[in-house]
């Protein structure tokens, strides 16, 4: 009997194998590469980390060198901290200025993670306070979509991310959730709110800049409350 290849079964029943045959090639695919892509975001994070912490230039280093020195100098926090108030969690790194097992490491700053929608899409980050919480240290941005030459220079442009660098945050863990003011027409005088906690907006990505400001404010914000909490409950853990 000659199949009718224009009936509503047929056309269904192929669809449907043909379905069934991509998506088992995609999930397999994705099986076999899971491996290599955690392998290489946690490349990418140490780099970031290298970059954050000043601890060298990660294009001039070996994947090996890159990932020595983060295993010295660089301890995760566990279990993370939490915020007491909107329940939010955030991974702790404490970063040191030499190998931390060794007597006399001085812990030089804090990291948290950092993130939210850009002017296209998803931006991701770091962001490390001083172990006081009474200066931004630095920020990194290793994972984002923005418009290269334009919003893209939040990773590119070494000078812009330094200027995050001089921010001081004067309420320390008990600051009002206003910490960084990004943008603006001139730089603030001293008697500016905004003065020692002002940074200049990319050029042509006002958009990006904007939306960088915010999620740093909200997520130092609840950062700082939950590094307060850690203070009063394991303060050992911090040092």
């Amino acid at each position: 009997m000659k199949l009718n290849t224009d009936s509503p079964p047929y056309v269904i029943g192929f669809a449907a194998i043909v379905s069934a045959v991509f998506t088992a090639a995609i999930m397999t695919l994705h099986v076999a590469t899971a491996d290599a892509v955690r392998r290489n975001e946690a490349v990418l994070e140490d780099k970031a980390k290298v970059e954050l912490f000043d601890y060298g230039d990660p294009a001039r280093m070996t994947g090996e060198q890159i990932a020595a020195i983060v295993g010295r100098r660089v301890v995760e926090l566990k279990p993370p901290l939490v915020d007491p108030n909107s329940g939010r969690q955030f991974r702790l790194y404490k970063a040191y200025d030499t190998d931390h097992r060794k007597p006399g490491a001085r812990l030089i700053a804090y990291a948290f993670p950092i993130g939210g929608i850009g002017f296209w899409a998803r931006i991701d980050g770091l962001l490390a306070v001083d172990p006081n919480a009474a200066r931004i240290v630095g920020v990194v941005f290793p994972s984002h979509s923005e418009t290269p030459g334009l919003g893209g220079r939040i990773s590119t442009d070494k000078d812009w991310r330094e200027g995050f660098g001089k921010v001081k945050l004067p309420g320390g863990v008990r600051g009002d959730g206003r910490y960084v003011f990004v943008g603006g027409d001139t730089p603030p005088g001293e008697s500016d709110p905004r003065f020692g906690r002002h940074v200049d907006a990319i050029t042509g990505a006002t958009g990006t800049s904007d939306a960088v400001g915010r999620f740093i404010n909200r997520d130092l914000h609840h950062f700082l409350q939950a590094l307060r909490k850690a203070r009063e409950d394991r303060p050992n853990d911090l040092r």
